[in-house]
């Protein structure tokens, strides 16, 4: 029963995404998509189905995510290297520093011990 309710709950969710957002598709996934998603993901659709507005739930696909439970972790862990690639997969340019001037300098050294 706590399933059943869990999924419906989740189609409820799954049904306000469609309808604020209109995605293509919805993926499931981590381990507890990959664990329960094979046994309750047409109840969820059905319920997200259900809950949403006709138009945008006919054009959202909802499946389960192919990438396994560290899907999470891989997506993290390629976020520098797309922003690296997006630089042209250069280091951005460091500017020389800039000194103090003389005023600040000479009150610098008054004040400190």
């Amino acid at each position: 029963a706590v399933l059943a309710e869990t999924a419906e709950y989740l189609g409820a969710g799954f049904a306000d995404l469609i309808n604020l957002f209109q995605p293509e598709r919805i993926l499931v996934g981590g381990w507890a998509g990959l664990q329960l998603g094979t046994r309750f993901l047409e109840t969820v659709s059905g319920y997200a189905r259900e809950y949403a507005l006709t138009h945008p739930a006919s054009r959202t696909g909802i499946g389960l995510g192919t990438l396994g439970p560290e899907a999470v972790t891989v997506g993290a862990a390629l976020l520098p290297l797309v922003d690296f690639f997006a630089q042209g997969g250069r280091r951005p340019e460091s500017k020389p520093p800039i000194p103090a001037p003389a005023w600040q300098s000479a009150l610098q050294d008054r004040v400190s011990p």
